[in-house]
């Protein structure tokens, strides 16, 4: 049996009926790491004696008719920046080489909670600020469909071990495009949740040893082989942290339509504003065809904002985030920028750093920037029910791990754009907390790529319920040949 070409729900359900025991679908996994990660290196850190003591306690608890969970028994890794008891949580600083965690974060808890077995960590850039995966300490990462390429980031080693089928299930965080990004580079299936539904807790950053605050834009969430695959995922680990889950419960709405037939479909094709390669605009186009043959309506739509102005703010707040804990030099250096900087400069460099040292002021100004990005997503969702746009500009670039990121560039339709355009659709998302699930669509020139299905904040449930409509119409995890 293929035991790895299996989704995790179904391998989940063979475990509890005993058709598949949990220590066999764990080796199963542990052989698949020990032959095919040294090449990919997507997995950095394990606890195979570990894993299989559980696999055994977990059969033996299905012998007794107890079942943990609905991913009892289930072998699976997780990004190295959620803490994991006993494994190293070093998130790519030489500094932390080494360092063990003591305690798992709110999203381990809950995975293993559900019945999970975690069997080892998975490779991220450090302290995941890249869409590329690689650092000091664990090395590059590469893609499965390519090794000359990188599978994306920062859950990058998550989606190489997903592609490969070294893992059935992975679980990783998203800030500007972490879960997206690697997905649409891998072949895979991702959803990045409604803002603040999965908690973040005993995620690095921030570093660690301190005390532990909501980052504004960052959230966590499931990749996997299938749409039912992430949902699963997302449904054991949505929940709120600490005082607020002992006074309420998060209950998310079921989907606007479970299928096709009255779907409102919004297409946003591309934008002057960031190009994508062509094939991802037709290849988009065709998806929205393929549901409006099943009954959906289509129509074409963008929100009603001035685009570079939004990535300006998303990338200023972004910024402000990831460099809130840099040392006074970088500092220092960053408002050097900024003053030397004309009034009227918009270039990426120093948007970075006027968001790096942004002042509260400032910041407070911003919010009422997005508060009206918020009115007009509101706007878009009483017209249709998701909107279908691209992930990235193009498919995985080769490796560039140039020091410099304003000297990176990346290519789309055979002309060279500044690496920073990876950020824009990301950002159309990221920046008002909304949803999206990612669905792979196909190959170009080799390389596998996919499209974001946005919906309204906290409709999770009904991106999730178009990814599964397009996957039953045959939209399916591409898997890399070899593997």
């Amino acid at each position: 049996m293929t035991l790895h070409k299996l989704p995790a729900r179904e391998l989940a359900e063979k475990i509890a009926a005993g058709s598949v025991s949990s220590k066999e679908a764990t080796q199963h996994f542990i052989d698949r790491i020990e032959k095919h990660n040294p090449a990919i290196n997507a997995i950095i850190a394990t606890r195979f004696d570990a894993a299989l003591e559980e696999a055994e306690a977990a059969d033996d608890a299905i012998a007794k008719g107890n079942v943990k969970g609905p991913l009892h028994g289930v072998p699976m890794t997780i990004k190295d920046l959620f803490e994991v008891e006993g494994l190293t949580c070093d998130a790519g600083f030489p500094d932390y080489k080494g360092h063990i965690s003591t305690s798992d974060a709110v999203v381990t808890t809950r995975l293993k909670a559900a019945g999970a077995i975690i069997i080892g960590k998975t490779n991220s850039p450090m302290a995941g600020g890249d869409i590329q995966t690689y650092n000091a300490v664990h090395g590059t990462t590469n893609n499965p469909h390519n090794l000359d390429h990188t599978p994306g980031g920062s859950s990058g080693g998550s989606s190489a071990a997903l592609a490969a089928a070294m893992t059935p299930l992975e679980y990783g965080s998203d800030i500007g495009g972490s879960v997206r990004a690697p997905a649409h580079f891998s072949g895979l299936f991702s959803h990045k949740p409604s803002f603040a539904i999965v908690p973040m807790r005993g995620h690095v950053p921030p570093p660690h040893g301190m005390p532990w605050e909501p980052s504004e834009l960052t959230v966590a969430g499931p990749l996997g082989h299938t749409a039912g695959d992430i949902e699963l995922a997302l449904d054991v680990t949505v929940g709120l942290d600490g005082p607020m889950r002992q006074a309420m419960q998060i209950q998310l709405r079921g989907p606007r339509h479970a299928t096709p037939q009255g779907l409102r479909v919004g297409l946003w094709l591309g934008d002057t504003a960031c190009e994508v390669e062509n094939a991802f605009s037709s290849a988009i186009e065709e998806a929205g065809k393929a549901l409006e043959k099943q009954g959906a309506s289509l129509q074409a739509i963008s929100p009603d904002f001035d685009k570079p102005q939004h990535f300006e703010t998303y990338m200023k707040r972004l910024s402000a985030i990831v460099g809130s804990d840099m040392p006074p030099p970088v500092f220092a250096a960053m408002q050097d920028i900024v003053d030397a900087a004309d009034a009227d400069d918009t270039s990426m460099r120093v948007t970075q750093a006027r968001g790096i040292t942004l002042s509260h002021g400032e910041w407070l100004r911003l919010n009422i920037r997005k508060a009206k990005y918020d009115l007009a997503w509101q706007a878009v969702f009483e017209k249709v029910d998701v909107l279908l746009c691209p992930v990235t500009p193009s498919t995985a670039m080769k490796h560039d791990h140039n020091p410099d990121f304003h000297a990176r560039t990346i290519t789309v339709n055979g002309a060279a754009r500044p690496y920073f355009d990876n950020f824009f659709w990301a950002g159309i998302a990221t920046l008002c907390g909304l949803p999206s699930t990612v669905v792979p669509l196909g190959l170009h020139d080799g390389l596998p790529f996919g499209m974001q299905i946005i919906g309204p904040a906290y409709e999770d449930k009904t991106s999730l319920a178009v990814a599964k409509m397009l996957e039953n119409i045959g939209y399916q995890w591409l898997q890399p040949k070899g593997y």
